[in-house]
């Protein structure tokens, strides 16, 4: 058993040093001249936070000539239209575009989707969610990070945790994606993704003709479509800068918690081959290094043995979380590194399985 989980460990550790190596490689931001860029959002019975996120797009440090908003009401049942209208009849540079009914080839979130950005005029789509809270200056942030041969952009999305004894575990837990999402673009791999904070060129949208090849599938409107772009892409690119950053709030309750979390694995059998096989073989390490643990505890595998690679498994996580938190400007999220790690395997390997092979409840 050791000789097999130290060589998976190695590949492990060697995967996430690779990812660690990709953030250096992608490309700083720099001032540039305003681009033509369309903001997409779509909303479904959002009227408590539309309003705050309608404010915060509506006055960015941004000129109103060279961004447009284009907001989808997906079948709202609360004020969310009454919101919009009232806001679009102030500010001509906001539209919004109402969903009555699902449309059966774009189900659930890219059927709105699909309509805003067919509202759209300018070459490059960035995206949020009505949950979130964009500073003033991430159009700014977008502009300057959305190179000429940059096809794709991705940002950090903290969670505002109500409850602060949860706060540096959930970011923690967020952010060891986030990392794996900057350091995989430095590679120009398009592996995950946040639909909160990212965008793209029209053009690779009408290349791969929108989200055709996946509007069967009810998520995905942000990892899947980038596995999409990714062959299309000349060039990718993550923002690490904290005015580019949009906080998001964390509302769920436990029983939505544990759907979301559900549905998040269930899209594993949409990805790529080598992006399942990653995720495969890191369920694997993960399930033989529990076993290896009992072993040592039971006296049958290696003490020092267990202990080296439990070490090398710290070293590689840590390094790449902590290289990600520093750039984000977010360290103080570390504190939860230890707890994290004493959790995260039993909620890998439990969503992973539950997510690929059961059903799962989301907004229809």
């Amino acid at each position: 058993m050791i000789i097999i989980l130290s060589f998976l460990a190695l590949l492990y550790g060697g995967l996430l040093l690779f990812f660690r190596a990709g953030m250096q490689r992608l490309s700083p931001p720099q001032d540039r001249p305003p681009q033509q860029i369309s903001i997409i959002v779509a909303a479904r019975n959002e009227e408590e936070h539309l309003p705050q996120l309608l404010d915060a797009l509506l006055h960015q440090d941004y000129p109103t000539s060279h961004y447009e908003i284009i907001v989808a009401d997906d079948r709202s049942t609360d004020k969310t239209p009454t919101i919009l209208q009232k806001y679009a009849e102030e500010f001509p540079h906001l539209k919004w575009v109402k969903i009555t009914q699902e449309n059966p080839n774009f189900v659930g979130k890219k059927g709105a989707l699909t309509a805003a950005i067919a509202q759209s005029t300018f070459p490059i789509l960035t995206f949020t969610d009505a949950d979130c809270l964009p500073t003033r200056h991430w159009l700014s942030e977008v502009n300057r990070h959305f190179h000429p041969h940059t096809d794709f952009l991705a940002g950090y999305s903290p969670l505002i945790v109500n409850n602060p004894r949860l706060n540096s575990l959930k970011n923690l837990e967020r952010s060891s994606i986030f990392a794996v999402t900057a350091g995989s673009l430095g590679w120009n791999w398009g592996i995950t993704c946040a639909a909160r904070n990212m965008a793209y060129r029209r053009s690779l949208y009408d290349a791969v003709r929108g989200f055709s090849a996946i509007g069967h599938i009810r998520s995905g409107d942000d990892d899947l479509m980038l596995q999409r772009l990714a062959p299309h892409c000349r060039s990718m690119n993550f923002m690490f800068s904290p005015a580019s950053a949009i906080p998001s709030y964390d509302t769920a309750d436990a029983a939505t918690q544990l759907q979301l979390e559900q549905r998040r694995g269930s899209k594993l059998r949409y990805y790529t081959r080598p992006i399942q096989i990653m995720a495969v073989g890191a369920a694997v390490f993960y399930a033989t290094f529990l076993a290896g643990c009992l072993g040592a505890l039971l006296g049958k595998v290696s003490l020092p043995a267990m202990g080296a690679i439990l070490l090398w498994k710290l070293f590689s996580e840590g390094i790449l979380v902590s290289t990600f938190l520093k750039k984000v400007q977010r360290p103080g999220y570390m504190k939860a590194f230890l707890l994290a790690e004493l959790l995260y395997i039993p909620y890998y390997l439990y969503f992973g399985i539950k997510g690929t092979f059961g059903a799962y409840r989301w907004k229809n």
